[in-house]
């Protein structure tokens, strides 16, 4: 198993050298040879922290539209929130137990009766 994680995080290691090597010409990214890049426009953004800078691996804020860019910020909030939230509720009924009484008289279900997940 720890064969197979560490294959994983090499090849996705592999992939983000070769994409430096290719914007800045170097597999270590020198950023400083590398200054009209328009996504240096979202360094001071919240989120942003070294070594790695603003991170954007698809190029999706490559124009370096800060309306989009703020659209996009405010989706990825929105939907962290919401991770978070699903993830209370995967994790309560296990800490908590489940609600008392039946999910479905007709069908006599309980509960108790469904798995969590």
């Amino acid at each position: 198993a720890a064969d197979l994680s560490n294959g994983r995080l090499a090849m996705v290691a592999i992939i983000g050298m070769f994409f430096q090597d290719g914007l800045t010409g170097s597999p270590w990214g020198d950023w400083d040879n590398y200054v009209d890049s328009p996504l240096r426009a979202f360094e001071s953004e919240l989120g942003v922290q070294p070594p790695v800078g603003f991170w954007d691996p698809l190029g999706l804020s490559a124009d370096g539209d800060m309306a989009t860019f703020r659209r996009r910020r405010v989706t990825e909030i929105k939907h962290g929130r919401i991770c978070m939230l699903a993830t209370m509720g995967y994790i309560t009924p296990e800490i908590t137990g489940k609600f008392p009484g039946y999910l479905s008289n007709s069908l006599d279900l309980k509960f108790q009766d469904v798995p969590n997940g």
